[in-house]
């Protein structure tokens, strides 16, 4: 059980690396288009694209973490009507559903990633297949988090 949640713990510093990266590459990538909007009266045709890009994946990353986390916003009004004891059963069964969510986005998005395959981004011409994999990479990574929320010890992942 220590080694699966060892394992878990690396894909989320993993992926908060990558969300740190691509949110200082949207920093940069914005500032310079309005600088060069506003100083020089030359607006580039590509940076849009690319924040549009790069915040799709940020906001699946965030996301997913706060699957793990529990840090997503949710209604505990039924769950503390319960009694104590079935507490943690209910949290099971949200990680259940939760994953049953995941798994539904990350066929339906691969399906249409297949169906998009082939076009490419208007401005940058970059595959747009790189954005349209977010919806079944995020679905995937729910179904995952979703499991290991369903492990023992799992509440101690709450923030």
């Amino acid at each position: 059980m220590k080694h699966i949640r060892c394992a878990f713990d690396w894909l989320e510093r993993i992926l908060k690396a990558v969300a740190v990266v691509l949110v200082a590459l949207m920093l940069v990538t914005l500032a310079v288009q309005v600088f060069m909007r506003y100083a020089l009266g030359k607006p580039l045709s590509w940076s849009e694209e690319l924040a549009l890009l790069g915040f799709a994946w940020v906001v699946v990353i965030s996301s997913a973490i706060g699957v793990r986390r529990m840090t997503h916003a949710r209604m505990t009004l039924l769950v503390d009507l319960l009694p104590k004891r079935l507490h943690a059963w209910a949290d099971r069964l949200v990680a259940l559903l939760l994953l049953g969510i995941g798994l539904f986005l990350a066929h339906a998005g691969w399906l249409y990633v297949l169906e998009t395959r082939g076009s490419f981004s208007a401005a940058v011409r970059y595959p747009i297949e790189y954005l349209y994999l977010a919806a079944p990479v995020f679905g995937l990574l729910i179904s995952l988090f979703a499991i290991e929320r369903m492990l023992p010890g799992a509440r101690m992942l709450d923030e």
